[in-house]
């Protein structure tokens, strides 16, 4: 009877051990909030860092205007990656204003359906000729999507928004989840618009457009004079288990080794 107590008084010891052991190393995890569009070349990198490191990073994913807006609820966490601006995110508290870091810029890329001529984009003049010209575009909605932005900011630079605005087809793009495009034209994607021939010309990030290059031509990408790359900054959390760990997240996603993968994967690397 003993030996049997004593038999099941190890056992609880040992289910006590693993599980403390257990959960300090969910604790010692990193956690990072990262944005959707870019997870494949975000996975490839949080990868090699916990092979580097034998850290282990938890990624959550989310569209570029929803991280901002997570972390300006105070939803980020130990590492968020989210897309400029971010205002709300900075007055919030719960980053570290300090810690930011450039990770990569978004840019704006034209396409042209397979096989059309393409135009001239490689000044501004040659860009706005090129889209007065064009039947029909096609961009996201800057209201929606981050990819919206670039083009947004490219027409109105240009000073033909309102010219250009009867003959665009303007995607919602996440914020079309669910809808028919039977009930809005809206909710078709701007990439199978470009495949199909339906628009002339689209206007989309170059890290949406490379994978899917086969189906469409890449002309190149927009004059920065007309449209800014789009910063993607890191910041540690003020509420971070672990600042350290997450410090050397945030420095590794932005270093050498990282930027090749980046700028793989069409975004232009911090340096």
């Amino acid at each position: 009877m003993k030996s049997t107590r004593n038999a099941c008084s190890a056992i609880f010891v040992i289910v006590l051990v693993l599980g403390g052991w257990t959960s300090a190393r969910a604790q010692g995890e990193i956690t990072l909030l990262a944005v959707g569009p870019m997870r494949a070349p975000t996975a490839k990198i949080v990868a090699n860092f916990e092979a580097k490191t034998g850290q282990k990073v938890k990624v959550t994913y989310g569209n570029g205007a929803e991280t901002r807006r997570m972390v300006a609820k105070g939803q980020g966490l130990d590492v968020s990656l989210i897309i400029a601006p971010f205002p709300g995110a900075i007055a919030s508290g719960t980053i570290f204003p300090s810690s930011a870091t450039l990770v990569a810029s978004i840019l704006t890329a034209v396409g042209v359906p397979k096989g059309r001529p393409k135009p001239d984009i490689s000044t501004p003049a040659a860009v706005k000729k090129a889209l007065l010209a064009a039947k029909s575009i096609g961009y996201e909605d800057p209201d929606f999507t981050v990819a919206g932005q670039g083009p947004w900011e490219a027409l109105n630079k240009l000073g033909i928004a309102d010219q250009v605005a009867t003959k665009s087809q303007v995607e919602l793009g996440p914020g079309a989840q669910g809808i028919s495009p039977a009930a809005t034209n809206n909710a078709v994607k701007t990439s199978k618009r470009l495949e199909n021939g339906d628009i002339d010309i689209g206007l989309l990030m170059l890290s949406d457009m490379l994978p899917e290059k086969d189906k469409y031509d890449v002309v190149g990408v927009l004059p920065r004079t007309i449209c800014a790359p789009v910063p993607v900054v890191g910041f540690v959390s003020t509420h971070a288990s672990d600042p350290a760990a997450a410090t050397a997240l945030l420095q590794y996603l932005a270093s050498p080794e990282a930027e090749v993968i980046w700028k793989e994967a069409g975004y232009e690397p911090r340096r």
